[in-house]
């Protein structure tokens, strides 16, 4: 039986800025492979900084046209991260795309994040995309997904080395995993919570934000864990 994977999320679930095949999603897919008699076809669309308000529009047409019996969705980086700068709203896709250091993160980088979370809590400032409407617009992907007929596997957001980004990324993983449970065979991976298990020092690269190599095959034990536990109990046309 063939089954049809998408990946369909922010740069990350492209491996940015590594190498495709480090990607959390590859690496799951590798595992998968070797555990299954299933014909596993998988693809991916990444959107390079682009908020998640303005994925609906593009769900159907890079997305469900594909007709997916599963669809791996991860979007909060680039929405919740909370900027300094006051145009990093206008600049968004520019600044996600700019070249990122693969670097670890050095105690000078650290002590930027510190720096940030301190400056955002003392100003208020608030993410890119605010909490509210990141989950109101996630709600609105995943029933897409359901009611088109494929198995949404729906990742949370991931830690940041910024104190108030990872505060407000941290406090939508539960409303996330609530949304995710009212709709019937879709699947929610807690992948802040397997991030937020190890040191942010190994889990980011310098920037604070990007997942490093390591962060990448901890999000990839987790989607493992959950699509391992999906494809065998798919029957042919199961997800349609």
């Amino acid at each position: 039986m063939e089954i049809k994977i998408k990946a369909f999320g922010a740069c990350m679930i492209g491996g940015f800025p590594h190498r495709p095949e480090d990607s959390f999603f590859n690496l799951a897919l590798a595992r998968l492979h070797s555990t299954t008699t299933h014909s596993l076809t998988p693809s991916i669309y990444t959107f390079g900084g682009f908020p998640v308000t303005r994925v609906p529009k593009h769900l159907k047409p890079r997305c469900l046209a594909d007709h997916p019996d599963i669809v791996v969705i991860q979007f909060a980086s680039s929405d919740l991260i909370v900027p300094i700068r006051r145009n990093h709203h206008r600049n968004q896709v520019s600044s996600v795309q700019r070249k990122v250091s693969t670097a670890s993160p050095s105690m000078t980088d650290r002590v930027r994040w510190l720096a940030r979370g301190i400056i955002g809590n003392a100003l208020q400032l608030t993410s890119v995309t605010p909490a509210e409407i990141y989950l109101e617009t996630m709600d609105q992907i995943v029933h897409a997904i359901a009611e088109h007929g494929a198995i949404p596997v729906v990742l949370s957001p991931f830690v940041f080395g910024g104190h108030r980004s990872d505060r407000i990324a941290r406090n939508c993983v539960s409303p996330l995993e609530k949304i995710v449970s009212a709709i019937p065979k879709a699947y929610f991976v807690n992948a802040y919570a397997a991030l937020a298990a190890q040191p942010r020092r190994e889990m980011l690269l310098r920037d604070g934000s990007h997942l490093s190599l390591k962060g990448q095959a901890v999000v990839a034990d987790s989607l493992f864990a959950a699509l391992a536990k999906i494809v065998p109990a798919l029957q042919p046309d199961a997800g349609r």
